[in-house]
């Protein structure tokens, strides 16, 4: 009820509402015009023409561009649709304008990075691979209650409940004492857990809050920030798990909710990313100087990605994984559905002789995402890669694995949200002990789990007909 409460109060409702009476007026248009006004018919056609012709000649995707067209079958509101899901110019990384030399994949990544964001690979002190959100909560409770300095958080979805109450009530006491306490928050993410005035609500309570891209009707909701990012002093985490009690195992909403989170001491540019965003959504603020980089530790590369339509890295970055693989390949996503090119890299590596998992949920939180995610997997069984389903329960981890050498972690799925929309992060290891840590808990949960069940031909058809429009989700 409280979720219901906080949908027809928060600001998601009259956007809703008014998408809704759009669709629903140029389907009445579409219904009754025509058979008052033989011209309307032509207007139609013209109007689909124009919407067409914009497809066409646009910058997006090719997959992207098949599912708009599919939409003109519908008359008015296709084309309305059609345009509807119009985006600005985006500009993808062009790796022929770095220069890459003839290092293995850390360095490749590394100047894809530094290109991309702007931000250099570094080094951390210390390093430690959380296989479950339960690690993650009494972990990060613990350095919470240590801090001295700053304590920035970023998280796609903040629900009340024991995990968030016990973090806030840290959060309060270290703003008493001086710390430096802020939170950014999705208002998309948190739209069915969190009451329209929340960042107020916490500003009397000492933790600077700020809601990114607060719903409007005429913003639309793809550009979210879908990062998970904590930074206490020196020490920073990110990965799949937000501050919610599904995460922890103190609310059983689809089985055994399973995560993956990486702790990192050190990790310094994920404290220039936070800033990035809060500043770019408090312009006001003081700055805050930035903080030395490390001299020795464990290399990594931070992995991020922007909501505004910058050059997008992970695309890149992710096929540029799959290729360096030469023996094994790992890889976890709750979300699968991937744009041609990586769906193409992953059977060539098959081909060639790696081992190229991909674990994904057997229970799913979203059916409808869910029914795609399994149209997709059905997909790379076909072509060679081996697809399992999480049996225990909803697969939330982002993890990826190859030759026991490099781990990924992130808040990146696997689908085209991700690769081409929202803001992310995550990181990149070269490190033969983390990386073996990812794969054991991988092959953990491979042994849990079953290949995806056998599909008829109606299901596999309406799989392949949703597939044409996954772009758009």
């Amino acid at each position: 009820m409280r979720k219901v409460k906080y949908f027809f109060r928060g600001r998601l409702f009259p956007c809703v509402l008014l998408f809704a009476a759009a669709v629903a007026g140029v389907a009445a248009l579409a219904v009754w015009l025509p058979r008052l006004l033989a011209p309307v018919a032509a207007l139609e056609r013209a109007f689909s023409f124009a919407a067409a012709l914009d497809v066409v000649i646009s910058d997006a995707l090719p997959e992207k561009k098949t599912a708009r067209l599919m939409l003109l079958f519908l008359p008015w509101v296709g084309a309305a649709l059609c345009l509807f899901f119009r985006e600005k110019k985006q500009e993808f990384l062009r790796r022929e304008r770095v220069d890459l030399g003839h290092g293995g994949l850390f360095s490749r990544v590394a100047a894809l990075s530094e290109q991309a964001t702007g931000l250099p690979a570094g080094r951390v002190r210390s390093l430690e691979y959380l296989p479950a959100g339960r690690d993650f909560y009494e972990r990060l409770l613990a350095d919470l209650e240590g801090a001295k300095e700053r304590i920035w958080l970023e998280f796609y979805i903040v629900d009340r409940g024991v995990f968030w109450g016990n973090v806030l009530a840290v959060l309060e006491k270290k703003a008493c004492e001086g710390v430096d306490v802020r939170l950014i928050y999705d208002d998309f993410g948190c739209a069915f857990t969190l009451p329209d005035d929340y960042a107020r609500e916490l500003g009397k309570k000492g933790v600077r809050a700020a809601v990114f891209r607060p719903l409007k009707p005429r913003r639309g909701f793809s550009k979210r920030d879908h990062r998970k990012l904590a930074i206490v002093d020196g020490v920073c985490y990110t990965g799949g798990a937000n501050l919610a009690d599904e995460y922890i195992g103190e609310r059983i909403r689809f089985g055994h909710w399973k995560d993956s989170v990486v702790r990192m001491e050190g990790a310094n540019a994920f404290s220039e990313l936070f800033l990035r965003t809060w500043y770019a959504l408090r312009p006001s603020d003081g700055i805050v100087p930035p903080q030395k980089s490390e001299e020795g530790g464990l290399p990594f590369v931070p992995l991020a990605d922007d909501a505004a339509g910058s050059e997008r890295l992970f695309p890149a970055v992710f096929c540029d994984f799959i290729s360096h693989a030469e023996r094994t390949l790992f890889l976890t996503t709750p979300y699968l559905s991937l744009p041609r090119g990586a769906a193409d890299a992953l059977s060539a590596a098959a081909r060639a002789g790696v081992d190229v998992r991909v674990l994904i949920p057997h229970i799913p939180d979203k059916k409808p995402v869910f029914f795609l995610t399994r149209a997709y997997a059905r997909e790379l069984l076909r072509r060679g890669v081996g697809v399992r389903e999480y049996t225990p329960g909803f697969l939330h981890a982002k993890c990826a694995a190859a030759d026991g050498r490099y781990a990924l972690v992130s808040s990146y799925n696997l689908d085209f949200r991700s690769f081409y929309v929202q803001a992310e992060c995550g990181a990149l290891f070269e490190s033969e002990t983390f990386a073996a840590d990812v794969e054991r808990d991988f092959l953990a949960c491979w042994k849990q789990s079953a290949p995806p069940a056998k599909a008829n031909a109606f299901v596999r058809a309406l799989g392949k007909l949703c597939m044409l429009f996954a772009p758009l989700t």
